[in-house]
């Protein structure tokens, strides 16, 4: 297998599995990979075979010690370029995924370790995803899923685990970007859709949407 190919499946495996705490069906990798489901289970023959991950076929996928350094390895290097990106070369966070997919390839931990320097060592990228250092340490956090939030609670978005364009320029024209602030108003009984309140103007989000936003209690 191609080493880029390699990567590819383990950091989908990873990001799958929350952390490495459930096992990953073939189904949901074919899904998020636009891969046909048998060119999945060759993949993971192999991947087993090479000893990043431990398949059954009906049981599912799970990262071995050595799948989770190097998944870890590549979630770094994707999230540091993404931050970059934003930070230094003046991308929108929308548009930073499909560039860093390509960067996170380049092996080279010297470099990486320089722009997170650069960078002041950031714990969170522009989508409010973690950061692993460079030993592979994640920062814990309280964060929520909005669709969890409270009426009349305030909050500060940190988050998001949508990161297509049209749903990041939804957030941006609701001025719901990283670090805003937010009361939550009403929860529709019916559906449970949420009307907040964002810089002084309500905003109707959808309970797909608010499944997809990450906040903070301030």
């Amino acid at each position: 297998m191609r080493t880029e190919t390699v990567e590819n499946y383990l950091k989908t495996i990873y990001n799958l599995s929350a952390d490495n705490t459930t096992v990953v069906a073939n189904q949901q990798l074919a899904d998020k990979l636009n891969i046909n489901p048998a060119s999945v289970t060759e993949a993971l023959r192999k991947l087993h075979e090479l000893k990043y991950v431990i398949y059954e076929k009906s049981y599912g996928t799970r990262l071995t010690t050595a799948g989770v350094k190097m998944a870890l390895n590549i979630v770094r290097r994707h999230r540091i370029w993404e931050t970059y990106l934003v930070k230094e070369l003046g991308f929108g966070w929308d548009e930073v995924h499909v560039i860093a997919e390509e960067l996170e390839h380049v092996k080279n931990d010297k470099l990486i370790n320089k722009l997170a320097e650069i960078l002041g060592n950031p714990v969170f990228d522009p989508h409010g995803d973690p950061i692993p250092d460079a030993k592979g340490k994640i920062q814990k956090s309280n964060f929520i899923k909005l669709s969890e939030a409270k009426i009349k609670n305030n909050y500060k978005v940190m988050g998001v685990t949508d990161h297509s364009t049209a749903f990041l320029k939804y957030l941006d024209k609701h001025h719901l970007i990283i670090g805003a602030g937010i009361t939550i108003k009403t929860i529709e009984e019916y559906d449970n859709s949420i009307i907040l309140i964002c810089q002084k103007k309500e905003v109707n989000i959808s309970p797909k949407a608010a499944e997809c936003i990450i906040v903070q209690t301030i």
